[in-house]
């Protein structure tokens, strides 16, 4: 994988930057839910969106994109796993979960990615950050158990709770895949460009499979009801993914996991703030535990 030589600031700002755009899918997540719009189509016409603009910026800047076998095949991947898989489980569950749980169980998204870069020998193993896998881990498993028990009116089945994990796991295996599959000599932005244009592609799949089989795809309705949303979601996720792509360059997997936390805070900002949500108790305490395990891991870098 190959990058300029980056200033101090560089990662941290990009950091925030990504965070916050792509973070707005929490909200953004429960306004396309409210407005009728099916999970599919909402990240399906987000990820082309996205696609679309980030495609003009690399086209007015003089950039190109390239096309050879070994950058598609990049993209086909990436696209699964950075986009179509995690984002399109995460506005399926929102409407049973709220999007603050969501939020918080997506921050396990770089305990995770270290714990595979453990595990494929890009990092040696440290026992602190082992215990920051642990404590981090613990705080999934108090969501998973509490289900956010006082805090809702009606308690959601488990299985949405176990799909919301779909999210950081999909999230962390990607951000192993982009670094050690990087083709060399390609710039951030196509590579996004690709990368998001694959993931619209894959869902639509998804959706020309559902629509063979007699399950009712209403598209024409669905972009012409909530089409602010749609175009609001495709800008932020094409800034930040923008923002995303650069930072897988020059931070690495675990680095560039952390954008999971500014994630959090955005979709728990937004649930509180917004929408009223209500988060038990046993919720903060899991917050705690996930951040701790967060400070621990990152006091130990490699």
């Amino acid at each position: 994988m190959s990058g300029g030589g980056p200033g101090r600031a560089e990662p941290v700002l990009l950091l925030f930057g990504a965070g916050f755009c792509i973070g707005l899918i929490f909200p953004l997540g429960r306004m396309a839910g409210e407005s009728g719009i099916p999970p599919l189509i909402f990240a399906g016409s987000s990820a082309i969106g996205a696609s679309i603009v980030l495609g003009a910026i690399t086209l007015l800047s003089g950039g190109r994109l390239p096309l050879d076998r070994r950058t598609l095949v990049y993209a086909a991947v990436a696209g699964q796993l950075t986009f179509a898989i995690p984002f399109g489980t995460l506005v399926a569950v929102i409407p049973h979960l709220g999007s603050g749980i969501p939020a918080i169980l997506q921050s396990l998204a770089p305990i995770i990615t270290l714990a595979i870069v453990l595990m494929i020998g890009l990092e040696r193993p440290n026992a602190m950050r082992a215990f920051g896998l642990a404590t981090g881990m613990a705080g999934a498993l108090i969501i998973l158990v509490s289900r956010n028990q006082g805090a809702l009116d009606v308690a959601a089945p488990f299985g949405w709770y176990l799909a919301a994990l779909v999210t950081p796991v999909a999230l962390a295996f990607g951000n192993v895949y982009r670094t050690t599959h990087w083709p060399e000599g390609r710039g951030a932005l196509p590579l996004a460009t690709l990368t998001l244009a694959a993931a619209g592609v894959g869902i639509a799949m998804v959706l020309v499979a559902e629509a063979v089989i007699g399950i009712p795809v209403p598209l024409l309705s669905s972009l012409s009801a909530g089409w602010w949303v749609i175009a609001l979601q495709g800008l932020a996720t094409g800034v930040g993914y923008a923002f995303f792509f650069r930072l897988q360059q020059i931070g690495g997997p675990v680095y560039l996991s952390q954008i999971s936390y500014v994630n959090t805070g955005v979709g728990v900002a937004f649930a509180v703030l917004l929408f009223g949500e209500r988060l038990s108790l046993w919720i903060w305490l899991a917050v705690a535990l996930v951040f701790a395990g967060v400070a621990i891991v990152n006091r130990t870098r490699g």
